[in-house]
């Protein structure tokens, strides 16, 4: 089953972020809970819904398991262990990349070997060749070596805040990005 993620990584998908300084960095900005919930299973903490926007007049979001909760239906944040390769963290269904060249969208895009971030996509309407890693994916699909993820939030019904954005850019020194995701996990 799918799981719905609202995934953060630094927007240059070459760059890397020390999990451990990344973990110190979420609890300091009171994104999560220490102790984890379970291995690499941490719960919103108090600053949660000051750094996510929730979109919409009434989402229904669980920010806590309950006793029935055995298949993790609450929203719980986990770290995506760095790799020394890039590669493709998660996408939506309908996710449509644009051209960074032409700035259109790419009409047949879907190879068989789409998630290779090296492998490479032309464009149908100006005929550039780019690799997937770096084509305008709009935030449906991200190409990085690590970062976090926020389960059970579904496709655009929330928004991390330009606080949150500039609070990891701050201590990290990277710029970061973020991606929504429900493909099988």
């Amino acid at each position: 089953m799918a799981t719905s993620r609202l995934i953060f990584t630094p927007q240059d998908s070459t760059q890397a972020v020390d999990a451990s300084q990344l973990l110190q960095l979420l609890t300091q900005l009171e994104l999560i809970t220490q102790p984890s919930y379970r291995e690499n299973h941490y719960l919103p903490g108090d600053g949660f819904t000051s750094l996510i926007t929730f979109l919409g007049c009434s989402p229904n979001i669980s920010l806590q398991p309950d006793d029935s909760d055995a298949d993790d239906n609450h929203c719980f944040i986990s770290i995506v262990s760095t790799t020394q390769q890039i590669k493709c963290l998660g996408y939506t269904r309908q996710c449509h990349p644009k051209c960074p060249h032409c700035r259109k969208r790419i009409a047949d895009w879907q190879s068989s070997n789409w998630q290779q971030p090296d492998a490479l996509c032309q464009c149908d309407k100006c005929g550039s060749e780019t690799a997937y890693a770096h084509l305008n994916w709009k935030h449906e699909c991200c190409f990085a070596r690590g970062g976090f993820s926020i389960a059970n939030i579904y496709p655009h019904e929330a928004l991390p805040t330009d606080q949150l954005l500039e609070r990891l850019q701050q201590q990290t020194g990277v710029v970061w990005d973020y991606a929504y995701a429900n493909n099988q996990s």
